[in-house]
């Protein structure tokens, strides 16, 4: 684990999305002053906040518990509901806009909204094939959405901060900003999986607005199959009223995409993934810590919203 830590670092250097991170990356590494410990430790923070915060991560709902203290739990518990249909309201509205934005299609595959056919004549429909179509967050609106859980707010703060120092405006993607424009993408089913798993990235070319679809390994090789167009144009109904991504933010999803697959480190949070979903029991000669801090740092993470 500690190459893979080292990987991250020197990865890093490499594909900084901006000046401002690559400032600021060798600043906390020259900051260790060589230190083994300090700099695995390092390299283990921008796996936790950064890798795993774009990451998408699949885990298993909690059940009910009993609470010592019934009345404020269940205050508490409207409180957060209320919150999370607020959040839906917008997610959907976002969704709606989106859609408008991109002519009702996936941005990368071209194919229709399948819930917008009738909007399109018959003879669209079959030169541009259909498929369903999801709205994508670039910053994961899971990272953002806030609970009243210390543990997910101290994570989330974490993950703002390394954003902030990487010399993003956290305001623009903060609380319900999460939804705006800035950071949605109109994607299918198939692609908005591929996008929140790291396994797909855009990469700008010298063109503005125009982007390199990067597929990852073994993907790379079923471009054709997929339907994925190897370069795309984004392009807004109504560039004032409804703006395109956020190059910046493209940028930087592209740039932790990177790491991840470059390091390893991303192989490795998917093999701690798949034994945090069949793991029952910790080994008793804690030989499971590792999985176990994994298991910890997910459970920080808030909640979802929509698709």
């Amino acid at each position: 684990m500690d190459v893979i830590r080292a990987r991250v670092l020197g990865y890093l250097t490499l594909e900084a999305p901006s000046i401002p991170a690559l400032a600021e990356i060798v600043k906390v590494i020259h900051s260790c002053k060589g230190s083994h410990d300090k700099l695995s430790e390092l390299g283990q923070s921008f796996i936790d906040y950064f890798i795993r915060a774009f990451r998408k991560f699949k885990g298993q709902t909690p059940g009910s518990s009993s609470h010592p203290s019934r009345p404020s739990f269940d205050e508490d518990k409207e409180k957060v509901k209320t919150e999370i249909e607020r959040a839906r309201a917008r997610w959907a509205t976002a969704k709606q806009a989106a859609l408008q934005r991109d002519d009702y299609r996936c941005m990368v595959k071209g194919v229709i909204d399948s819930h917008s056919l009738p909007l399109f004549d018959p003879q669209t429909w079959d030169e541009a094939g259909s498929s369903a179509t999801e709205c994508a967050h670039i910053v994961p609106d899971s990272t953002y959405f806030r609970l009243s859980n210390d543990d997910k707010k101290d994570y989330s703060a974490s993950v703002l901060a390394v954003l902030q120092r990487f010399g993003y405006d956290i305001k623009k993607i903060n609380g319900s900003n999460v939804h705006s424009l800035f950071n949605i993408l109109t994607l299918d089913h198939t692609i908005h999986d591929f996008f929140d798993r790291l396994k797909c990235w855009f990469e700008a070319t010298n063109v503005e607005n125009c982007y390199r679809v990067v597929l990852a390994p073994p993907y790379d090789k079923a471009y054709n199959s997929l339907g994925v167009r190897r370069q795309v144009t984004f392009r807004s109904s109504d560039p004032e009223k409804l703006p395109l991504p956020s190059p910046e933010l493209l940028a930087l999803h592209a740039a932790c995409a990177k790491v991840a697959h470059l390091s390893g480190a991303a192989e490795h949070v998917d093999k701690l993934n798949r034994e945090a979903e069949s793991s029952t029991v910790l080994a008793a000669d804690g030989g499971s810590s590792e999985l176990l801090n994994y298991a910890i740092m997910q459970g920080m993470r808030s909640i979802h919203i929509g698709a």
